[in-house]
């Protein structure tokens, strides 16, 4: 539609002029009627819908005359305020602000169109749009990848006649500026010859064509180009034979996409002769290894930090076994990260040349992240920092890469962002996971962002120097060897990565991190109890209500959010009102105005304990948890909100319906158990001695074994009847307790689906629970163990 105004008759024209007018109106809206899409007009101000075309009124459901007149946020997607899509700063009379919208209402798609124009004497909003049933909307989604699929090619096509192998039949995309000449240039100078190829691959190229010929499958080959100024470049060539009676003309032809990569060419010889030039540099630097070793708390500093910090919170928390544990489980991980750089820096024949090892092996994203933050927030927390995480769609969460050293990398860039921003300052990191041409592969993005006082111009050229620290009084104090980005930088390069740095003096600065990663498992997908439930998201960072949403919609599940908690409560109370009830509410708990506290009381006012409430924490909510327990809080999640996360704790709900459904039947199992046998699966001699003590004290026979293994391995050689239950930690070497609960549940014996087995655990939260249910476990017990507790479990599930 190409009219920006609707001009009506006017008092003052003249009788034709006006009758031409009205019917140049008349027409106008005769087209939009017939217009296939819906379209809608409101009033710019009052949102009244001024008019509807057929197509509409059909999409609503309603005659014309129920419409008119209505608020059209109210109408078109049942809400009490107006739509921040269509009243921004894009709308505009000059072009369409096109964006896509799935309406609640609706329960559908839409493709949308917005301008503004004048209608009538109003100022108004015109809104073209087609949803994803239509044929049309299919269309506009084919025609958008194609043309992103277009622009993606830095280069050209051709069709190459197969008689001759040197005729140009038809060219297109870049073609002509790839090659250096205007179209008369290339019909007059080469007369449509490929001879821009370079001579010396000319009959390499004719050998790739006929090959492709003869075998019918497709090829690709790099080659080499002369332009009409003489310079040469490097393609990537792909040729596809079509026989004369496939093509719509009746000849033989070669289709052809010549990508232009002499930039990447070029780019590789750089980095080779720009790591020769550092291996020179670490050389000269050899003099100052006295110096180094005497300043490399820069890279030790944030371990030690670490364990420090975690020791003095388990010595404040004696009486808090659970603290304990998890103070000395991030103590351990501290210790290996620790070590890992000690032997690093001690090993100075890799530093210097750059050659570290690269071990690869199966790592999950968000354990990982998850190392790296227990590492890292006792920095940020000293410094009175806030910290930001945010992730995009992370549809593979468990890749193939050397964990330590992705982790160092990680550890590198947030330190560095803490140690130069100061008390107060903001530090982001951010995770993508994009596109790769490989499709066993995906292309990982990591981004640390910090407001910190920024790398002045003369010393960015230098950051990835070993050694090498800016001359720069505000860091004068800062203790550093100048190593950190050096490694970091070599990490990437073998990882066959890429490592870019924007900073600006006074403003901070922003690493990015990009790494092609082998994906490995499968995508999560939610069980038939979950899909389709509806999950309201509340968080006041639209970026995380947005990805949280969209995870939802992934696993299969509605996904709405609102940006308050005021919003929240009053969208519960309607849901529920409306018999449309939400499954489960995920709540931030730092909101302005009413926080997360607050609305979880509001919630439980109006509704009691009907919507289970889980709420977005920090990765420490120790300080928070028994104020949102008391609430009626029932569950915790921490950011980042990675897929399985959110399903884990999800499952749990589900996993807890059932238990409430069969809680009769189960009562009707418990018996004595007295002379039952089970087996303990534990690692820690200290912790079997105990359990078993325990349980023999109270008549119960216990066989033990030392990790997952060796359990599993008892259990297929005893008989049918032997165990009574198992009792399986969770963290063991060789083989952890979820993995060997999976084996046993596999194996060909009836026994084997039913026998309960119990975890014992020292993180019994919703997630460590959800993760055993998957596994297959029927219960969970945390440490350290309550005696009375455990012979409550034991006697629930034992017939």
């Amino acid at each position: 539609m190409t009219d920006r105004k609707i001009e009506l008759p006017s008092e003052g024209g003249s009788v034709e002029q006006n009758r031409r007018q009205e019917k140049k109106a008349e027409y106008f809206k005769w087209m939009l009627d017939e217009y296939v899409g819906n379209i809608y007009i409101s009033d710019i101000d009052s949102y009244e819908l001024l008019y509807l075309n057929k197509t509409s009124c059909d999409t609503l459901c309603l005659p014309k005359e129920q419409l008119i007149g209505r608020k059209c946020y109210e109408v078109i997607q049942g809400r009490t305020s107006p739509c921040p899509f269509c009243n921004n700063d894009c709308l505009t009379e000059d072009e369409f602000y096109e964006w896509e919208f799935y309406n609640p209402v609706l329960k559908r798609s839409f493709l949308i169109k917005n301008r503004t124009i004048d209608w009538e004497g109003h100022k108004a909003r015109i809104e073209l749009s087609n949803d994803n049933l239509s044929p049309e909307y299919k269309l506009e989604k084919r025609d958008r990848e194609r043309e992103a699929i277009i622009r993606t090619i830095p280069g050209g096509f051709a069709r190459v006649d197969a008689e001759d192998l040197r005729t140009v039949i038809w060219y297109g995309g870049g073609f002509l500026q790839m090659i250096g000449y205007t179209e008369e240039q290339f019909e007059n100078e080469l007369q449509s010859k490929c001879d821009y190829v370079h001579p010396d691959d000319i009959e390499r190229t004719v050998e790739i064509m006929e090959k492709s010929r003869e075998t019918g499958e497709d090829t690709a080959a790099e080659g080499r180009i002369v332009t009409r100024d003489g310079k040469i470049k490097i393609l990537t060539m792909t040729f596809s034979y079509v026989s004369a009676k496939d093509s719509w003309d009746g000849k033989d032809s070669f289709y052809s996409i010549g990508i232009d990569i002499t930039k990447e060419r070029e780019e590789q010889e750089r980095q080779k002769t720009a790591l020769q030039d550092a291996y020179q540099a670490a050389r000269v630097a050899n003099a100052a290894k006295t110096n180094f070793l005497s300043s490399m708390s820069h890279d030790i500093r944030t371990p030690m930090n670490a364990i420090m910090g975690m020791a003095a919170i388990a010595q404040a928390n004696l009486e808090c076994p659970d603290k304990i544990q998890d103070c000395l489980n991030k103590i351990n991980t501290s210790s290996r990260h620790l070590l890992s750089l000690i032997n690093e820096v001690l090993d100075m024949s890799k530093i210097e040349s750059g050659k570290i090892n690269i071990s690869l092996e199966q790592i999950s994203l968000p354990d990982m992240i998850g190392a790296v933050m227990d590492m890292c927030l006792p920095l940020i927390n000293g410094k009175h920092q806030q910290f930001q995480m945010s992730i995009g769609h992370i549809n593979h969460e468990h890749v193939i890469a050397d964990g330590d050293r992705l982790r160092q990398v990680l550890m590198n860039l947030i330190s560095n962002a803490v140690k130069y921003t100061p008390e107060g300052g903001t530090i982001t990191l951010r995770i993508n996971e994009q596109y790769s041409p490989n499709p066993k592969k995906s292309q990982y993005e990591f981004i640390c962002i910090d407001t910190g006082i920024g790398i002045s111009e003369e010393f960015l050229p230098h950051i990835f120097e070993p050694f090498s620290r800016a001359e720069d009084s505000r860091i004068s104090k800062i203790q550093g060897t100048g190593l950190g980005m050096a490694i970091t930088e070599n990490i990437v390069r073998m990882m066959n990565g890429t490592i870019g740095v924007e900073s600006k003096i006074g403003t901070g600065s922003k690493f990015t991190v990009s790494v092609p990663l082998e994906i490995c498992g499968e995508e999560e997908v939610c069980t038939e109890e979950l899909s389709g439930r509806p999950v309201l998201v509340v968080d006041d960072d639209r970026m995380t209500c947005e990805s949280a949403a969209a995870l939802l919609v992934e696993l299969g599940m509605r996904g709405e959010w609102v940006l308050s908690g005021k919003e929240a409560v009053s969208r519960v109370v309607e849901a529920h009102n409306a018999a449309e009830d939400f499954f489960a509410v995920i709540l931030d708990w730092k909101m302005p105005e009413m926080d997360g506290l607050e609305a979880t009381k509001a919630i439980r006012e109006n509704l009691g304990g009907h919507v289970p409430i889980i709420v977005i924490s920090a990765y420490d909510y120790s300080e928070i948890e028994e104020q949102f327990l008391e609430a009626g809080a029932d569950a915790f999640i921490t950011k980042p909100l990675f897929k399985s996360k959110i399903l884990q704790v999800l499952q749990l709900f589900v996993s807890v319906d059932k238990e409430d459904d069969t809680g009769d039947n189960e009562e009707e199992k418990q018996t004595g158990i007295e002379g039952k046998r089970v087996l303990l699966v534990e690692d820690n001699d200290i912790n079997r001695e105990i359990v078993i003590e325990l349980l023999e004290m109270n008549h119960v026979h216990v066989d033990s074994a030392g990790n997952g293994q060796l359990g599993k391995e008892a259990f297929e050689a005893s008989a049918p009847g032997d165990y009574s239950a198992i009792l399986m930690d969770i963290q063991m070497p060789v083989m952890n307790g979820y993995d060997a609960t999976a084996a046993i549940r596999s194996m060909e014996r009836d026994d084997a689906r039913k026998i309960p087995i119990i975890a014992l655990t020292a993180n019994a939260f919703t997630a460590d629970a959800a993760m055993g249910y998957s596994a297959g476990m029927n219960d969970y017990l945390a440490k350290p163990v309550d005696i009375e507790r455990l012979l409550d479990v034991l006697q629930k599930w034992i017939d």
